[in-house]
């Protein structure tokens, strides 16, 4: 029976102990081997010094192992992006594929007073979304009352407008620092929704039940 030939003692020391149980023995070897050397004329005993040897050979060891795992974890990463990516591109595409096909159903059967289409299996029809959707019809008749403006200021800017607010103001809880400097306008989409849910007539918008293609 052929004899397994036993591991070189860094390799073992590499594979049982940690990087930080290698670094603090090596620590204390070095110090040893300081110690020793200045205790006689710089001279430092053979198994000392093949200890240190063995434990910089396995800390070397230890840290190759531990970055060529990193560099195969982040290659495994990349692939896997690149594969999610790959996957997302068809789930777009596909996605598209089935919104415009939908599309030019529905616009065939409303052109033809269609509710439903029959086939041997399978069966297209024409139904009512489960809940309103806000249609802005004309931006430029909401009223001022249903609009959000958002400014954004350079951070010194801010802060001197800030200085020169009182400590009471109520604009100071709103005021957050947040870009490059410009102004948003745009229609409150939660505040137009909830005044036409109560009934509250908004000109240039409406909530409108829409309807969409379903197969059964």
């Amino acid at each position: 029976m052929a004899c397994q030939t036993p591991l070189p003692l860094s390799q073992t020391l590499a594979s049982e102990m940690t990087l930080f149980e290698l670094d603090e023995s090596l620590s204390l070897l070095m110090e040893s081997a300081t110690e020793e050397a200045a205790d006689n004329n710089g001279e430092i005993p053979e198994e000392l010094r093949q200890a240190v040897l063995d434990y910089c050979e396995a800390f070397g060891a230890k840290v190759d192992h531990i970055a060529n795992y990193i560099k195969s974890q982040e290659f495994q990463a990349r692939n896997a992006k690149a594969e999610i990516d790959r996957l997302q591109s068809r789930q777009a595409v596909a996605e598209n594929k089935v919104e415009r096909l939908k599309g030019l159903l529905k616009y065939f059967m409303d052109t033809r007073g269609l509710r439903n289409m029959k086939g041997r299996l399978n069966t297209i029809s024409i139904r009512k979304n489960s809940q309103d959707s806000l249609v802005v019809d004309s931006v430029d008749k909401i009223p001022s009352e249903y609009w959000r403006v958002s400014i954004t200021l350079p951070l010194l800017d801010l802060e001197e407008l800030l200085r020169h607010l009182p400590e009471e103001h109520s604009l100071r809880a709103g005021l957050t620092p947040d870009g490059n400097g410009f102004v948003r306008r745009e229609p409150d989409n939660t505040r137009l929704r909830s005044a036409l849910a109560s009934g509250v007539s908004v000109q240039g918008a409406e909530l409108r039940r829409g309807q969409h293609v379903r197969l059964t």
